[in-house]
């Protein structure tokens, strides 16, 4: 068995959590990073499966190299372990779930103390943000929700139009 193969919760693999498509940047996190993402998983990440069904895990950790090549913030959450972004994956017969009504259901109903959530829109995707507090914080999660449009964050409205 790999290491990419071991669960880091019920259904989510640290191979899920460290894929990316450039192959020449060696993405893997040490213990402290790995022991984050396994509660990520555990306490983020599962309980939204539970309530909307399967997930793909677009981008978990990345290492600082991966963080730069794709343009990540220099403060991403992403860096240490603390983040991931996913998108439902649709289970025929079942109508896609849009994103927002996951971030809905985080923000208003589902407990989780996330640090921030966001609703992500470009121009040929959309995904959802969760990271919860980085290490060292030592103020309680924010809570942050926001919508982003066009590279621009705004509060989180459930009543924005997607697209």
């Amino acid at each position: 068995m790999s290491i990419l193969d071991v669960n880091l919760s019920d259904n989510f693999t640290f191979g899920e959590m460290v894929r990316t498509s450039h192959r020449h940047i060696n993405n893997m996190p040490g213990p402290d990073e790995t022991a984050r993402l396994k509660k990520l998983c555990q306490e983020f990440l599962e309980p939204i499966r539970e309530k909307f069904g399967p997930l793909w895990i677009t981008s978990g950790f990345r290492c600082r190299e991966l963080n730069e090549a794709i343009g990540g913030s220099s403060t991403s959450a992403h860096v240490d372990g603390c983040a991931a972004d996913f998108v439902p994956i649709v289970q025929p017969p079942l109508l896609a779930i849009p994103t927002i009504e996951i971030v809905d259901w985080v923000v208003d109903h589902s407990g989780l103390d996330f640090d921030q959530i966001i609703d992500e829109y470009s121009s040929t995707a959309n995904w959802i943000h969760i990271g919860m507090l980085k290490p060292g914080w030592t103020q309680p999660p924010r809570r942050e929700a926001l919508t982003m449009r066009q590279g621009r964050y705004f509060p989180f409205d459930r009543s924005v139009v997607t697209g």
